[in-house]
């Protein structure tokens, strides 16, 4: 978690955003686009970069767009590059999938097991393991032995709908902000 721990102190912040897109909540001027996915990922990412320790990408929400979102989501992470920590949730039950997580180039991924951590480090990807409690969707944290990330969600994530979605989801990370 080394990386992880830099990000979180060269931005002050433990906080990460939590990129679930959703058609039917998407702001108007992404509506336009045929697949969304990811000049809303880019936009939200343009606006937040420079706040944000990490984005946590919900697999389940751009697979909903079929492959178009799994193109999405590979991009989007690409596109948050060196800039910040990218954390993949499935989460993953088994270690089948350790490839699938390597092939989108995150840093770490959820998993269900603690038993399949070992192949995901081996491949050089990170874990939370979810069914040791790192997980609290309530008070929205994900932690490791060391650090604990806070998770900002949908209510930050579309705080904006018109033309300045972009600005007001940064203002609403702004607000979030210790």
């Amino acid at each position: 978690m080394n990386r992880l721990q830099r990000k979180i102190a060269q931005r002050h912040s433990d906080l990460v955003l939590w990129l679930r897109p959703r058609l039917e909540k998407m702001p108007l001027p992404i509506q336009r686009y045929d697949d969304p996915f990811l000049p809303f990922g880019k936009a939200i990412i343009a606006a937040t970069r420079d706040l944000l320790c990490g984005y946590l990408f919900d697999l389940a929400a751009y697979l909903a767009l079929g492959a178009a979102g799994a193109v999405a989501l590979e991009r989007t992470i690409a596109y948050v590059g060196d800039d910040a920590v990218s954390i993949l949730h499935a989460p993953f039950a088994i270690p089948d999938y350790v490839q699938a997580a390597s092939a989108f180039n995150v840093d770490a991924v959820t998993i269900t097991d603690e038993a399949v951590a070992e192949t995901f480090l081996q491949e050089n990807v990170g874990t939370f393991v979810l069914e040791t409690g790192n997980y609290d969707l309530e008070n929205r944290t994900l932690t490791t032995s060391e650090i604990a990330l806070h998770i900002l969600g949908d209510d930050v994530l579309y705080a904006g709908r018109g033309d300045d979605f972009a600005e007001q989801v940064r203002a609403a990370v702004k607000a979030q902000v210790r």
